[in-house]
């Protein structure tokens, strides 16, 4: 597998991790090339190697005769979609301007049909965008990790006026993403930057092991005395066919409600999108008998799920950590049995697969056939066993 560790600690945005990518290994002459499915016309790229605080980076430069554009979400996806880009890169570059749409409808307190992009919605910002997704697929990367992204302090210039660093959209977009700050006078991260790392990776905070294959710099434009204006990817190889993410852990002890509460917390932390819940019997202080409650969710849904368990039940307090997950890959997909048709989760890795029916596939194939929940079960296993020996 091979992974793209984001290393944003000094600062990122879209040309910098064009840079980056480059200077890991993407040939410049293709990405040029595939830029030009975009059939934009009124911008020109090229690349240099520069020093950034005596270290050697690659730096791309998107020259625009466009001065400003105001456009909205439909009609950079209209750009994206009008291209011959191959579908995996469409579909990155338009989960990144949705997220921007997203980010600026909060702050605005609109719509995201109602954004009109300025600074990203010129064509120099759409070319970071699309070009950054157009590298990561030139260099054949299976999943994307993130450190913490960097942010600077002061203020900056934009359409709008005059705002904070980091900008109000830029803030937005590392909600629920690991931040490093720091009181250097500029723009360290620029909403581009922001968007390309919260929505292609997920945050790296545990060990990772892996052998690196290359590395690359990119350099931004401002020159820092003490602080290098660099975005840093590493591109590693590793034999795990694991998959790994981040997630929240939730946890509280409780001894003075009534157990019936806990059936319809469940419901409501599992209809949520809480990736699971559960209960553990627990001696607590004064010898009385309590239950640890754990909800694991997504980073970026801690406060949502946090407002839930003070609302729903009597603690007082809850502990969080982020922790790293490694998962089985898997997908789903649909076979058809004896009984019916029955939806399964297919697991794989070290080259063995296996299959296992979901819950509630089986429970309608029970009742529709006037069977027990487990003797539909046993059948199913019994036909899953017999179609894989046999495959």
């Amino acid at each position: 597998m091979r992974t793209l560790v984001f290393d944003p600690s000094y600062g990122c945005a879209g040309d910098m991790i064009m840079g980056a990518l480059v200077d890991a290994g993407v040939e410049f002459d293709a990405l040029k090339n595939e830029l030009s499915k975009l059939r934009l016309d009124g911008y020109s790229i090229s690349a240099e190697k520069v020093s950034r605080n005596q270290i050697s980076a690659t730096r791309v430069n998107v020259e625009c005769e466009e001065q400003s554009a105001h456009r909205h979400l439909k009609d950079i996806n209209g750009i994206i979609d009008n291209s011959t880009l191959s579908d995996s890169i469409k579909s990155k570059a338009k989960a990144i301007f949705k997220r921007l749409a997203e980010s600026e409808a909060a702050v605005h307190s609109t719509s995201i049909e109602s954004v009109h992009f300025h600074e990203v919605g010129a064509i120099d910002a759409i070319v970071d965008i699309v070009g950054a997704c157009i590298g990561i697929e030139l260099l054949e990367i299976d999943r994307i990790v993130s450190r913490p992204v960097a942010l600077g302090s002061g203020m900056v210039k934009c359409a709008h006026g005059n705002f904070p660093l980091p900008a109000p959209a830029t803030a937005n977009l590392v909600r629920g993403f690991p931040v490093r700050m720091y009181t250097v006078n500029s723009e360290l991260t620029t909403p581009t930057g922001a968007a390309i790392v919260t929505t292609l990776a997920t945050p790296l905070l545990g060990p990772f092991a892996g052998t690196v294959r290359s590395l690359g710099y990119g350099a931004g434009t401002r020159e820092h005395e003490d602080h290098p204006n660099l975005m840093r990817v590493f591109v590693l190889d590793d034999n795990s066919s694991l998959e790994s993410d981040t997630i929240t852990v939730l946890e509280t002890n409780i001894d003075d409600m009534n157990p019936e509460v806990y059936s319809a917390l469940f419901d409501r932390l599992l209809s949520g999108g809480a990736l699971d819940v559960y209960l553990t019997p627990v001696q607590m202080k004064k010898n009385r008998p309590g239950q640890l409650l754990t909800v694991l969710c997504e980073t970026g849904e801690r406060s949502k799920f946090e407002r839930l368990i003070f609302a729903e039940t009597t603690t007082t307090g809850i502990r969080a950590s982020v922790c790293t997950r490694n998962k089985l890959p898997r997908h789903s997909e649909t076979i058809t049995t004896q009984l019916g048709d029955v939806k399964v989760k297919v697991l794989e890795s070290e080259g063995h697969r296996r299959v296992v029916p979901e819950y509630e596939s089986v429970k309608i194939v029970a009742d529709s056939n006037g069977m027990s929940y487990l003797a539909a079960h046993e059948a199913i296993i019994d036909y899953i066993n017999k179609t894989e020996r046999e495959s």
